[in-house]
């Protein structure tokens, strides 16, 4: 008979979200083990932003602040952080988009606000860092069969507690609902160290922004000369003149058709549908490009919901 590796909590899924999860639990003294195919999938992004107020209507992402804080706290111990994101401001708008400021911290200058606190980082070395420090069992999983995760070859996991944090990958273990979004991000010869975003941004040597229609399945299409356009129009808009490309990477990210909670529970995420019960345990994906914004406060929720 194959061995059946014991923990007090089984993590499946090696991207942001699980990974930051499976430290919280660790530092409360938990035995914690992760399961995936791979390091990162979709979090493998060349630069991740993190800005909790999205898109052109400048809108405060739900608990943005609270996120945000959780974000800074967490990452700081692991990667170095490029603070400062800089959004241009259109003509006429300024009052709207002050009073949508919360308590961020900021200061206006020229036409736009810099968001003191919000910032951008390399994901991959801060990955490698997570990873470093848990017990990673590199496995394809079959099956979610609370206490065990079955695996690939015969193997399986036992867990007091299993949390998904598995992305589209994995969703139909759990039969959950999703869409799949295409994103491409533009490697540059140009380096910002300080971001720029409106409707497009740049940070680091990256140029990204650019989404595809939801499709219904996690395989990724080949970039386009469409969507390298209008991330390039973008740029210029904001900078005066195209930056040179260097390279191209194609993301796909998952977001979940609203998952409905069993017995009507509230999320333990405080209404925010991306952590949610299921059975065994917990799920904690779905976030679409939030996944860096919101992985670490999730994490602290996670441990809330668990009692720990």
């Amino acid at each position: 008979m194959r061995k059946v590796e014991e923990a007090e909590a089984v993590v499946l899924g090696a991207g942001v979200a699980g990974l930051t999860a499976a430290w919280l639990l660790k530092e409360r003294g938990l035995r914690v083990r992760v399961v995936a195919q791979s390091l990162g999938e979709a979090s493998r992004v060349p630069v991740a932003l993190v800005n909790p107020l999205r898109g052109k209507r400048f809108t405060l992402a739900r608990k943005g602040e609270e996120a945000l804080e959780a974000a800074l706290r967490f990452y700081s111990r692991f990667v170095s952080l490029h603070l400062g994101v800089y959004r241009p401001v259109p003509k006429g708008e300024r009052e709207k988009v002050a009073a949508r400021l919360g308590g961020l911290k900021h200061s206006w200058e020229g036409e736009g606000v810099l968001l003191e606190e919000a910032f951008w980082l390399e994901p991959r070395p801060l990955l490698e860092r997570l990873a470093e420090g848990l017990s990673l069992q590199r496995a394809r999983v079959l099956a979610w069969e609370p206490p065990y995760l079955a695996l690939e070859g015969g193997g399986r996991v036992r867990g007091e507690v299993l949390v998904y944090a598995g992305g589209g990958q994995g969703a139909h273990l759990l039969g959950l609902p999703g869409r799949y979004i295409p994103g491409l991000v533009l490697t540059l010869l140009d380096y910002f160290p300080r971001a720029i975003s409106y409707r497009v941004y740049l940070a680091g040597s990256v140029l990204g922004g650019s989404y595809l229609p939801h499709q219904g399945t996690p395989e990724a299409p080949p970039p386009t000369e469409g969507e390298a356009e209008w991330l390039l129009q973008g740029a210029e808009a904001l900078l005066g003149y195209r930056p040179k490309v260097a390279s191209a990477w194609r993301g796909m990210r998952f977001r979940l058709d609203g998952p409905t909670l069993p017995g009507g529970m509230e999320p333990p995420g405080r209404g925010i549908p991306y952590l949610f019960p299921v059975e065994g345990g917990f799920a904690l994906t779905g976030l679409g490009s939030t996944g860096f914004l919101y992985a670490p406060w999730l994490g602290e929720r996670l441990l809330s919901a668990l009692g720990w």
